[in-house]
């Protein structure tokens, strides 16, 4: 097309003055909208809600829905993001058990076998040769899958007499469902930030973005750190295994009411021997201190009656 003499054609311009402006805005409502983010699936997760996978949508959306996928009972991989998608009770399950062996070694060597093929593992073990004056005995703590814990108390039965069971269960879906939440408000966040990341062009926004991206990933590996822990003591029951000898085998203390009396009248009768083991060693030097004062005074006496005799025998006025 012929442009008319004397006029000037129009070019259109892209660099527009107001660009970092509107830059340095979108940065702050990112940064406002992660804040709200966070805060509000913090709030639902402690009411019991779940994050919903339609959040995807606001960025990420190929490793939510992938992590939407995890059941947070199966166990998280280290790395990962393990996330509760059931309504599933989490349970943390912790104990010990007494076993009365002939030989507390071989016991403990035949106890770390069956936790390992049961697919756990020995986490600690300690063992005490018989030596003179001392019982020898053993002590196991092992991680058993959650799931294969009956089966492999049963199996203890048949290394020896089982003299006392401990077993105590903690509930923790609702911590569960609330670091999720948290992980997955974090992963949107951190997903909205590297975009904005990638889009910035002045220095001030790159900084910023960079500042901010950097605490929202610390923040999320350890959120992710914590979950990973959670998980593996759900999936894994910690138990402590004690062997000992029938001669060295430990009383086992009654528990409850009957429990607390019984240590009671145990620390009274503690209590009323040890004062009359002080007594009776005390009783001896007592004797013997009250001899001694009674002599100190019956001579002092004997003297206080001597002295106003003889002042009475040496007056020159008695003449």
């Amino acid at each position: 097309m012929r442009s008319r003499p004397g006029h000037r054609p129009r070019v259109a311009s892209y660099a527009d003055p107001m660009r970092p402006a509107a830059a340095t805005l979108a940065l702050a409502v990112l940064l406002l909208a992660g804040c709200t983010a966070g805060s509000g699936a913090s709030d639902a997760a402690g009411s019991g809600a779940m994050v919903g996978s339609g959040e995807s949508a606001a960025g990420g959306g190929g490793s939510d829905a992938a992590a939407d996928g995890t059941a947070a009972g199966a166990g998280a991989v280290p790395g990962e993001v393990g996330l509760v998608s059931d309504a599933a009770r989490q349970v943390v399950t912790e104990g010990s058990v007494t076993l009365t062996v002939d030989q507390p070694r071989r016991a403990a060597g035949d106890a770390a076998a069956l936790v390992e093929g049961a697919g756990g593992h020995v986490q600690e073990r300690s063992e005490q040769a018989a030596t003179e004056g001392e019982q020898a005995s053993a002590r196991l703590v092992v991680r058993i899958p959650s799931d294969g814990l009956t089966h492999v108390l049963a199996e203890l039965e048949r290394l020896g007499t089982v003299d006392d069971v401990q077993l105590s269960s903690t509930d923790v879906t609702g911590q569960a469902q609330d670091l999720d939440a948290r992980i997955r408000a974090l992963q949107i966040s951190t997903t909205r930030l590297e975009d904005l990341l990638a889009r910035a062009q002045s220095t001030a926004d790159v900084v910023a973005a960079e500042q901010t991206l950097t605490q929202r990933q610390s923040e999320l590996e350890a959120m992710v750190s914590q979950r990973n822990r959670l998980a593996d003591q759900v999936d894994l029951s910690t138990i402590t295994l004690q062997f000992w000898t029938p001669d060295a085998v430990p009383a086992v203390q009654p528990a409850g009411f009957w429990g607390g009396l019984a240590t009671g009248w145990q620390s009274l009768v503690t209590a009323l021997s040890t004062g009359l083991l002080v007594l009776g060693v005390l009783l001896p030097w007592a004797a013997v201190g009250g001899v001694v004062l009674t002599l100190w005074v019956a001579a002092r006496r004997s003297l206080r009656r001597r002295r106003p005799a003889a002042a009475a025998g040496t007056d020159p006025s008695a003449a």
